[in-house]
């Protein structure tokens, strides 16, 4: 192992540990970290509106060719890669809702995400402004940290670490909270030492031994597939609901009991399922991934419409079973 190789590994073992600890200790200190990351994520970025003040062009032209060699395709991707970022969080948000105080308006419960989806537009356009300046785009982070005054580079790599591990804390507090709702004998900690435990070694197996970065690449991209369609009929039965659900009866998994309005046939909903299996199949013969190639990825002249293709087999779908098989009156409250 070269000293690179080595220090890369102390880091991440680091910020693994940060990480592990901050999930063990509880909800409100990751709560803390997460909005120190927020304040010096922002403030970075404004930051850099000084930092790259010289050196930005507005009215840089780009390379003068398309990445996907036309401007439809090109723009389709783009509009994909935003909407990764929302769908990314909306299958998971509800394992939150725990915490939000009943006082809370239903107004302000959809305001919240909304407005939360709206401040990333800051990120977004640091990214965009500060791409323009970086000579490889397939090397962002060290170009940016090459090309940024060292007076700026040096908290831009600090504050790089902190979001770091906000990420990690979020993503790995919230599986904890799921696995011990699955395995109800695990209380929060164990799930989350059981989990993080086994995610570190991965990472590191992936990254140091057998080299499967583009292995957890596509991973994620399943992820998304079969999780953004669940959202969408999720989304659509809040709306045929009319936002009223059962407290109660929606703790039968996480207590291991059978029966209550949602049990449906066998504890499923064979409505949902039968909408969301052939959205999620539909997504992945579409795809057109680096790592992830579908027999029908050519359907859009190489354009992956993949998320496109899930998400409104869903949407059309779920809403046609309902109507032809209407769901159990008691459902509806």
């Amino acid at each position: 192992m070269n000293g690179g190789t080595l220090l890369r590994a102390l880091a991440y073992g680091a910020i693994a540990i940060a990480v592990l600890v901050v999930c063990i200790y509880g909800y409100q200190f990751m709560l803390l970290i997460n909005k120190i990351a927020v304040v010096l994520g922002s403030a970075i970025m404004l930051l850099g509106i000084v930092a790259f003040a010289g050196s930005f062009d507005p009215s840089y032209a780009g390379t003068g060719h398309y990445a996907l060699g036309s401007f439809w395709p090109t723009w389709i991707l783009a509009a994909l890669t935003v909407m990764a970022n929302p769908i990314s969080f909306g299958a998971f948000l509800g394992d939150w809702s725990r915490y939000i105080p009943s006082t809370h308006s239903r107004r302000s419960l959809l305001a919240a995400p909304f407005l939360a989806q709206l401040a990333t537009l800051l990120p977004f356009t640091f990214g965009i402004a500060t791409a323009t300046l970086v000579p490889d785009a397939g090397d962002y982070i060290n170009g940016l940290t090459a090309t940024s005054p060292l007076w700026y580079a040096i908290p831009l790599i600090l504050v790089a670490l902190i979001g770091g591990l906000s990420t990690g804390t979020t993503s790995l507090y919230g599986t904890g909270l799921d696995f011990s709702s699955i395995f109800v004998r695990l209380t929060r900690v164990q799930a989350t030492i059981l989990i993080g435990t086994l995610s570190v070694a991965f990472i590191f197996v992936g990254n140091f031994v057998l080299d499967m970065v583009s292995s957890i690449n596509a991973f994620a991209t399943l992820i998304v597939l079969c999780t953004s369609p669940w959202m969408v009929i999720m989304m659509i039965g809040f709306v045929q609901r009319r936002g009223h659900y059962d407290v109660e009866d929606l703790q039968v998994f996480n207590q291991g009991r059978q029966g209550g309005r949602y049990w449906y046939r066998r504890g499923v909903n064979w409505r949902a399922m039968a909408a969301w299996i052939p959205a999620t199949a539909l997504g992945l013969l579409t795809a057109n991934t680096p790592v992830i190639v579908g027999p029908l990825h050519d359907i859009a002249g190489g354009v992956d419409v993949s998320l496109v293709c899930t998400l409104c087999t869903a949407a059309v779908a779920y809403p046609i079973l309902t109507r032809l098989f209407p769901e159990p009156a008691e459902v509806f409250g």
